[in-house]
């Protein structure tokens, strides 16, 4: 009996403690539904437009600021949009008369209600009617063709997108195919998809075909029908409800996990932008990111930050200590700092340069160039540059006049200009084999001299 009570009681113990873990975790599940939904905007300027996309970001073409940004971020699912890398790739490693030939892969491989132009097997196209087809109405199959012309193969072209990926310094974004059709682990977002696009906006060709309207490829080996191609973004359509006019290009996307993605770039007044919109609303990409444009278009502009920026004692001594730990010394003596460049930065026409937040820290991967650190600067919450900052004037003395003639004419103390301790080994290794060698020289003539005598 009792042990029937006491099994009875653990029975329903696990039970009890089953049932609390499925509240815990129904709990913390309601916990991340609330932080996700509840994402901050955050921006430069005064307060932006209500937009419906779950992730964006406006990016200064030009510095690669951001201006605006909502769940910059989160992991999303890309969709088409993918084809900006594929495009830059091909653009990057390939001529724009360079023939793509269909594999069987390549036709074959994508589901026949995706987007495409009908390619066939073994079908010859050039690589510029290839990346026609691919970025005016998003053909599936050409991309697979493009990535398997650069790489070799699909699996290669990827590690190439990734590695790329990698070194413009997307955290967030890891691709599986060249097409952007859905996979689980094919994710990106949308920081990372401003920042592979800036760079893809340095090839001209790019520019130019994500800005066409109308194009016509024609006749091929198989098909003896041109195939004609219309621009899919309304942005670029004149006769489009939502025809913006300083639209130059972009590149839509669509799947029902992605939902409505969108990148797109406009051209006014001298600022150019770039704007990511992820897992939109089927029909509210285009309003969404005309708000985004007008907003920074009418209350932004181009401005200097570093009028009146001077260090403070703090900062010098901070960076008088790195020194010293750096090249082992007790006193690094007196300093001055200087920043390196300062451009212009996009900022609101209101701006309160009082509020304007800047950090100064310490770094050791350039020192040899003369670069102790950087300079943040930061508004509201966001980066908007990171200056390389310089060290000069940096002598022993307490004189003042001298310190000043040392940062006038730019000298240094030159124990320390190499960026490391002085390795004298090499130096003495090199006087000893001169000093034995110019030995065995005299020793030789010594000896010369000594058998002539003999000889006498």
């Amino acid at each position: 009996m009792k042990k029937t009570f006491l099994f009875i009681i653990i029975i329903l113990s696990i039970i009890f403690s089953l049932v609390g873990y499925a509240n815990t975790a129904h709990a913390e599940d309601e916990s991340t539904e609330k932080t996700d939904s509840g994402a901050p905007v955050t921006t430069l300027g005064p307060a932006p437009p209500d937009i419906t996309a779950e992730s964006a970001v406006v990016m200064d073409a030009a510095t690669g600021q951001v201006i605006y940004e909502k769940n910059a971020r989160k992991h999303q699912y890309p969709a088409s949009i993918t084809k900006i890398m594929t495009a830059y790739l091909a653009l990057k490693n390939c001529l724009l008369t360079e023939t793509v030939t269909m594999s069987d892969q390549a036709v074959w491989g994508i589901p026949r209600d995706s987007s495409h132009i009908a390619l066939d097997v073994g079908e010859k196209i050039s690589m510029e009617d290839a990346l026609y087809a691919m970025l005016m109405v998003s053909a599936n199959e050409a991309a697979w063709g493009i990535a398997e012309h650069v790489s070799g193969s699909l699996e290669a072209f990827v590690s190439l997108m990734n590695e790329t990926a990698a070194s413009l310094g997307c955290k967030d974004t890891h691709f599986v195919n060249a097409n952007g059709l859905h996979d689980k682990d094919h994710y990106t977002c949308a920081y990372d998809m401003a920042l592979i696009t800036r760079q893809a906006l340095t090839k001209q060709d790019f520019r130019v075909i994500t800005g066409t309207v109308y194009h016509e490829i024609a006749p091929t080996n198989i098909n003896d029908e041109p195939r004609l191609l219309w621009q899919d973004n309304r942005l670029l359509m004149e006769d489009s409800d939502y025809y913006y006019e300083s639209a130059e290009g972009g590149k839509t996307g669509f799947t029902d996990e992605a939902q409505s993605t969108l990148v797109c770039w406009a051209k006014k007044d001298g600022v150019e932008l770039i704007c990511v919109l992820l897992n939109n609303e089927p029909g509210n990409n285009y309003p969404d990111a005309i708000s985004l444009f007008d907003y920074v278009f009418d209350n932004f502009s181009y401005q200097k930050l570093m009028n009146d920026y001077e260090f403070d004692g703090e900062e010098i001594t901070r960076a008088s200590n790195f020194l010293c730990a750096v090249y082992d010394c007790e006193n690094a003596g007196y300093m001055h700092l200087s920043v390196a460049s300062d451009s212009d930065a996009l900022m609101s026409n209101e701006i309160d340069k009082t509020k304007l937040d800047y950090k100064f820290e310490t770094r050791g991967d350039q020192i040899e160039q003369g670069i102790i650190g950087d300079l943040m600067i930061s508004y509201n919450g966001l980066q908007i540059k990171k200056l390389p900052v310089s060290y000069s004037g940096f002598i022993r003395t307490d004189k003042q006049e001298e310190l000043a003639q040392a940062v006038e004419e730019g000298r240094t103390n030159p124990a320390y200009d190499t960026g490391k301790k002085k390795n004298y080994l090499p130096a003495i290794v090199v006087a000893l084999f001169v000093l034995a060698a110019l030995g065995l020289f005299l020793r030789y003539q010594y000896i010369k001299k000594r058998r002539r005598r003999r000889r006498r």
